[in-house]
């Protein structure tokens, strides 16, 4: 398999993930009444990131503004 797909297929996959997971955590959040505002602010950029990802047909770095705390 050609490098490039493997290396595009494992971000997309990491975008996956991390919206998955902060999907999960809003959840989590909101049942228990906490403050989302934090995991909302990093889902829209992880939204973003993907929408860009998805726009550059998977040709771009996968660059990450805020490491997840």
């Amino acid at each position: 398999m050609n490098i490039r797909y493997l290396d595009c297929k494992k971000q997309e996959t990491e975008l996956y993930n991390e919206i998955w997971e902060l999907s999960e955590e809003l959840d989590r959040l909101y049942i228990e009444g906490k403050d989302a505002t934090g995991t909302i602010q990093r889902f829209g950029e992880v939204l973003e990131e993907f929408l860009l990802f998805r726009q550059q047909g998977g040709k771009g770095p996968l660059v990450k503004s805020n490491p997840k705390p």
